[in-house]
């Protein structure tokens, strides 16, 4: 027929054959550039989506003949959520709430936690941005922001998923090693950052504070510094506080957030996965004072990311408050009873923290041989030993749970320190002759008078 429009169909070919791939071309080479860049990028992360714990857990179980794996792997709170949220979910009329709003499509304008979160930092509800966990954010924020070539400025040892997200935007990472002692950050690791933001011509700077993996809080007044650097040199700062309730004080929010107003190019990220207790629920938020990075990052989120269930529990979690100053006092208490067991394995060196996970490492044993010794004995830990800035210094994180689990934990590194480590030997300093105060007499044979073969 005249006019008819010729899409590609060659005479004789079928519109099913069209479709088929270029003959000997893998699927693969079809893929974006980016894509296939992405399939090799292997940021030293501790968490695989490809690996099933579930599986190898039972599989250690087998090995091993374990009756029980303990897992100070995740970052999450074993207290659990707060009462609150138990007592609704054992509620009578539950199971019809949940069925009834199962069947409808989830608020995706999440007005309600907006609300509540605004009232928690005292913020405006539209400079929240609410999404399925922060690694969706992450994810987000680094296509809305970055160009192939790009750099960004990392701090390490940090969260390895920044650096993950920003590669597979096409980006390329500026590591800046933490200058304090065992990894603390300092104010010359300030100045060294500060520095590097002048002069290197990267887009953006990625934050975790307290910092994944050492669960050391970062002083506000030197993220303060940060920020102004930004602002002075036009770059976008990130600061990730996923571990952030476990630094605040019961009279204070000790977050970034307060300075979201005076600067727009900041951006401030919390979640309920950890200390409230909620991971399974999968939400995460931003903070930001910028109308054009909200609406940036919220175009590559999906229409209904989260789930009615998950928005409902958030929003109890926030009404329990007093859960979490509890649970942050009985970290504070379990911790320095971790770190003082630990203390006394000469063996093991364990760094600082201000929350509930740490790095452990084993003076004589690599990160890969100290995991296993440790999975025999039915502990699982994330074996951050390939992490950049940290790479091949034998680190483990650990996230400390409760009293009980805790001394499972320092129990199996005592006897690992019973099998496979031998003490040092004693070092017997020589002793020293004063010719004033010990005058030494040749015998005959060459001895001295102290009998020995000499001073």
């Amino acid at each position: 027929m005249e006019g008819a429009v010729n899409h590609g169909v060659k005479r004789g070919q079928s519109h099913d054959n069209c479709c088929a791939l270029p003959e000997g071309v893998p699927p693969r080479k079809l893929l974006s550039t980016l894509a296939q860049r992405s399939l090799g990028v292997n940021c030293g992360g501790y968490v695989d989506r490809d690996h099933d714990k579930v599986n190898y857990i039972e599989v250690l179980k087998k090995i091993h003949n374990l009756k029980s794996v303990y897992r100070f792997d995740v970052g999450k709170n074993c207290d659990g959520f707060c009462p609150l949220i138990r007592e609704v979910l054992e509620m009578e009329q539950m199971p019809g709430m949940v069925a009834e709003n199962f069947m409808e499509y989830p608020d995706n304008q999440f007005a309600r936690l907006k609300t509540m979160l605004s009232h928690k930092f005292r913020l405006p509800p539209e400079w929240f941005l609410v999404s399925a966990g922060l690694e969706i954010v992450i994810d987000h924020v680094s296509r809305a922001v970055f160009n192939p070539g790009d750099t960004f400025l990392m701090p390490i040892p940090n969260f390895a998923v920044f650096e993950e997200a920003s590669q597979k935007a096409g980006a390329i990472p500026i590591h800046v090693p933490m200058a304090g002692p065992n990894f603390r950050w300092t104010s010359e690791t300030t100045d060294i950052l500060v520095s590097r933001m002048r002069t290197s011509g990267a887009k953006l700077v990625w934050i975790s504070n307290p910092v994944n993996p050492t669960g050391q809080h970062i002083p506000l007044a030197e993220i303060a510094r940060v920020i102004d650097a930004g602002r002075k040199y036009s770059l976008l700062v990130v600061s990730d506080e996923a571990y952030g309730e476990y630094a605040d004080r019961d009279d204070e929010i000790l977050s970034a957030s307060r300075f979201v107003s005076a600067n727009p190019h900041l951006m401030v990220f919390r979640t309920f996965s950890k200390l409230y207790g909620l991971p399974s629920a999968r939400v995460g938020y931003m903070m930001s004072s910028s109308p054009d990075l909200l609406q940036a990052v919220n175009l590559f989120r999906p229409y209904f990311p989260l789930s009615w269930l998950s928005l409902y529990m958030a929003q109890l979690a926030l009404l329990n408050e007093s859960h979490i100053r509890l649970s942050r006092r009985d970290t504070i208490r379990r911790r320095e009873t971790f770190m003082k067991a630990m203390s006394i394995l000469r063996g093991f060196v364990v760094l600082d923290s201000d929350t509930n996970i740490c790095m452990v490492r084993h003076r004589h044993l690599s990160a890969d041989e100290l995991t296993g010794h440790l999975e025999k004995r039915g502990i699982l830990t994330a074996n951050i030993g390939s992490l950049a800035g940290i790479t091949g210094k034998g680190f483990l994180r650990v996230t400390m749970r409760n009293s009980a689990d805790n001394a499972v934990f320092t129990e199996a590194c005592r006897a690992i320190e019973g099998d496979i480590c031998q003490r040092e030997p004693r070092r017997v300093e020589p002793q020293r002759y004063v010719k004033s105060m010990h005058p030494v007499r040749k015998m005959p044979g060459g001895l001295s008078a102290s009998g020995s073969d000499g001073p």
